[in-house]
């Protein structure tokens, strides 16, 4: 298996629950790579079930005797202040195991001030489950995800911060969920847990899972009560509008009367309604058959793959027609990713006023930014081309690839360029601290650093010219200055405005 996994057995269970797991999975057998402050000694669990400062997490895996259905993980709930193991983790696996389904039940890390943790564990928990799907003998399992409260706020965001088609799960199930980090309707309890007192506007954004909704959340169910008095149910109602707005296939229903953290152990009016309809989206979303789901995913891969425009060449095919049609003369071609793209859209009259045009594609590396830089570049027959691009490299958008490979990239649109008697012009990566799509890389204030070391290096032997956007733009933790961006990544026109002047200066341009 390509995962390091630990299997033990589970020697001690919870008194309460008749239930026993088959085993335990270690996310990190050989320790996590960031930490919540606490350690092994400081978990304790309190009335059997409510587990507290979980420094080592894991999964406890329940099992059918028959071959299994599809794989089903848990994610309890407890405010960010505990994991309720109980009744939204053992009684879920009680549930739905005799249903024929293997049920992994997360026991995560808190934040403890670190707001990232439990989505890394969650998302380690879904690389675990596929990786290993094999060894329960479901190699073509369907992995869904069941979330109540706060673990509905974890489970909903890993719907919508999944890094990859491994670490996205295959359909979702909120339950009573909290949603929304929006002070008007949030969990305050949960909140303060996951952001701190006082959180800023960037982190409420970020962690407001309504607002990361896009069409390729998997589909969703959301089961809520009318009368809950912890979470309002304003967080399933905007989860659900987000989901219908983004075209994602989704069912919400809501109860008059259950209130909260019901989870599958206590009975009330439509308590039978909410089960049947839970367990029939389950057995619709994982199917039985897995020798004929693993050939119509075959084949329907074989076909993504065939047609698939994976660098993106008719992105701007037919409008570099029309330039070279109208022989529009091209001061600039400004090349790159994300910022680049939103940079011509957000400020088109900067553009259009100096001669420039904007040829930038969200989530690209440099690799493919080479492999376009024919058509996008040299067809346009530009007097300069602005190259800005490395951020999607250090956020492993197509995998890890070293800072020495992204910069031979990045030569060799220069000497692509040069070749072409056009003159590259040469960009500073902009500040990061972090990728909110991919928060496994935890060092990119230093990546970002290292990488703009050896692009200002080579500009200056080889007589390029070089925009250092990142010295105007940094502040002291290697992210960008406040009000810049809302995502940390991805300026604002207050982030524009900086960075104009700067390559008008390079360019040696008057302002307009």
């Amino acid at each position: 298996m390509r995962l390091f996994i630990c299997f033990t057995s589970l020697l001690l269970s919870l008194s309460m629950y008749a239930l026993t797991p088959a085993q335990t999975v270690w996310l990190y057998p050989d320790g996590a790579p960031d930490s919540n402050g606490y350690t092994a000694a400081d978990e304790y669990v309190k009335n059997e079930t409510k587990i507290y400062q979980i420094a080592e997490p894991r999964l406890d895996i329940y099992q059918p005797d028959s071959t299994p259905k599809g794989i089903l993980l848990s994610i309890p709930g407890g405010g960010y202040s505990f994991v309720s193991s109980g009744n939204e983790g053992v009684k879920v696996a009680e549930y739905f195991v005799p249903q024929g389904y293997i049920v992994a039940v997360l026991k995560y890390r808190l934040p403890n001030n670190h707001e990232y943790i439990p989505l890394h564990d969650a998302l380690q928990s879904i690389r675990i489950l596929r990786d290993s799907a094999e060894v329960w003998k479901t190699p073509d399992a369907t992995i869904g995800v069941i979330g109540f409260s706060a673990g509905g706020h974890l489970a909903a965001s890993l719907l919508t911060h999944y890094t990859d088609s491994v670490t996205r799960p295959d359909f979702g199930i909120l339950v009573y969920p909290v949603i929304s980090m929006d002070s008007t309707i949030t969990h305050a309890g949960s909140c303060k847990q996951l952001l701190g007192p006082q959180p800023t506007e960037e982190q409420r954004l970020l962690w407001s899972a309504e607002k990361q909704v896009t069409p390729q959340t998997p589909p969703c169910l959301i089961v809520a009560c009318q009368d809950d008095p912890t979470v309002k149910i304003e967080n399933s109602i905007r989860f659900y509008q987000a989901l219908t707005a983004n075209n994602v296939p989704s069912s919400l229903l809501i109860v008059p009367l259950g209130k909260h953290g019901w989870g599958f152990s206590r009975q009330f009016q439509d308590r039978d309604h909410i089960d049947k309809l839970i367990s029939a989206f389950i057995a619709t979303s994982c199917k039985e058959d897995y020798q004929s789901m693993h050939i119509r995913k075959e084949t329907l891969f074989d076909r993504n793959k065939r047609t698939r425009d994976w660098a993106k060449f008719r992105r701007y095919a037919d409008s570099n027609a029309e330039l070279v049609t109208n022989k529009t003369k091209v001061n600039a071609v400004f090349y790159g990713n994300s910022i680049t793209y939103n940079w011509a859209k957000m400020r088109p009259e900067f553009f259009h006023s100096h001669g420039f045009v904007g040829r930038g594609i969200s989530g690209q590396t440099s690799s493919e930014m080479l492999v376009r830089f024919r058509q996008d570049v040299i067809e346009l027959h530009p007097k300069n081309v602005v190259i800005l691009c490395g951020t999607n490299d250090i956020a492993q958008n197509n995998g890890t690839i070293s800072l020495e490979n992204t910069m031979g990239n990045i030569i060799s649109m220069c000497e692509l360029a040069k070749a072409n008697k056009i003159r590259p012009v040469l960009c500073s990566v902009l500040p990061a601290r972090s990728f909110r799509w991919n928060p496994f890389v935890v060092d990119a204030p230093q990546q970002i650093q290292a990488l703009n070391e050896m692009i200002k290096a080579y500009a200056a032997k080889n007589k390029i010219l070089y925009v250092d956007y990142y010295s105007a733009m940094v502040d002291t933790d290697g992210g960008l200055k406040k009000g810049l961006s809302k995502d940390e990544v991805h300026p604002l026109e207050a982030g524009y405005a900086i960075m104009e002047p700067i390559i008008l200066k390079t360019l040696k341009i008057q302002n307009k």
